[in-house]
């Protein structure tokens, strides 16, 4: 419990733009006492303990172990299997909840991408069975891995009826994440006539027009330069629900991630918490090239 605790405290933490000295000024002790607690040198007292839980607006159980609570789950896939020419997958289980950052990992045909498709509805499996705590058009967006966008439209246009139709429109909204996602100077431009890494800002722009219980993305950074995939990571800590992220960016898994989950041929091969994982001194490369042996 204790490694697991100081990586979640740390984790939960700075997920909060909280300093050391900020959080302990709210709990009424000494920074020291938190250094403590993240070092794994002391630990807090069950009141204490409740405090930053409430502080970090988790429940207890996740503070002290990474472990969700069942009224949080959103999506749960029981003994799924799925066969096209070849079997693709194989008695999947798996559960989403709605605080979780779960980093979806695998080679090339391992069925990372049927899995999301059986969740989002895409795909229906051979057998098992697929429960969706949630509206599927009104809480679950979606970014494939092909850009799915109008090439005759303009940026500007296409952002803008595509908020009309999630009912996220206003023209100040739509000025302003045009902006955030540095396409001003491209906002009348058609798609047709957008470099590749151009098209998936647009796409990706689109996919965060609204909240969402579940947000799924799909190799999201295919294509971006160096400066827009730092501000996608950074962005995307913001957003609020549960996300799902097919990628093998290892060193934003580490930073940005609650959960890892490896699939090979067709089989989830490792479940595991980033703070676990980091308790026992690993990075996430160095526990997927162990695990994917």
């Amino acid at each position: 419990m204790k490694n697991v605790f100081r990586s979640q405290l740390s984790s939960l933490r700075q997920k909060k733009n909280l300093s050391q000295e900020a959080l302990a000024q709210k709990l009424y002790v000494s920074r020291q006492s938190i250094s403590k607690w993240e070092h794994g040198d002391s630990e807090p007292d069950i009141a204490k303990l409740i405090s930053l839980s409430e502080i970090l607006a988790v429940n207890l159980d996740f503070l002290i172990s990474g472990q969700q609570s069942h009224d949080d789950l959103i999506v749960q896939l029981q003994h799924i299997s799925k066969k096209f020419k070849q079997t693709v997958l194989k008695d999947i289980n798996l559960t989403v909840y709605g605080r979780d950052r779960i980093a979806l990992l695998g080679a090339n045909g391992s069925g990372k991408t049927t899995i999301v498709n059986t969740i989002v509805g895409l795909v229906t499996p051979d057998s098992g069975k697929v429960s969706r705590f949630l509206d599927p058009h009104e809480d679950l967006s979606v970014l494939t891995q092909e850009n799915m966008l109008i090439e005759s439209l303009q940026v500007q246009e296409h952002v803008m009826l595509s908020a009309k139709i999630q009912n996220q429109f206003s023209p100040a909204f739509v000025t302003e994440m045009i902006a955030k996602f540095g396409l001003g100077e491209q906002a009348r431009v058609t798609i047709s006539q957008l470099s590749g890494g151009q098209r998936r800002k647009v796409a990706l722009l689109i996919s965060l027009l609204k909240p969402s219980k579940l947000l799924i993305l799909d190799e999201p950074t295919v294509g971006m330069d160096l400066e827009s995939i730092d501000f996608f990571w950074h962005y995307l800590d913001h957003v609020g629900g549960s996300v799902m992220t097919i990628t093998h960016d290892f060193n934003q898994i580490d930073q940005y991630f609650t959960r890892v989950v490896l699939l090979k041929d067709g089989v989830i091969a490792a479940d595991e918490s980033v703070a676990t994982i980091h308790s026992n001194n690993q990075t996430i490369e160095q526990w997927y090239r162990l695990a994917n042996q």
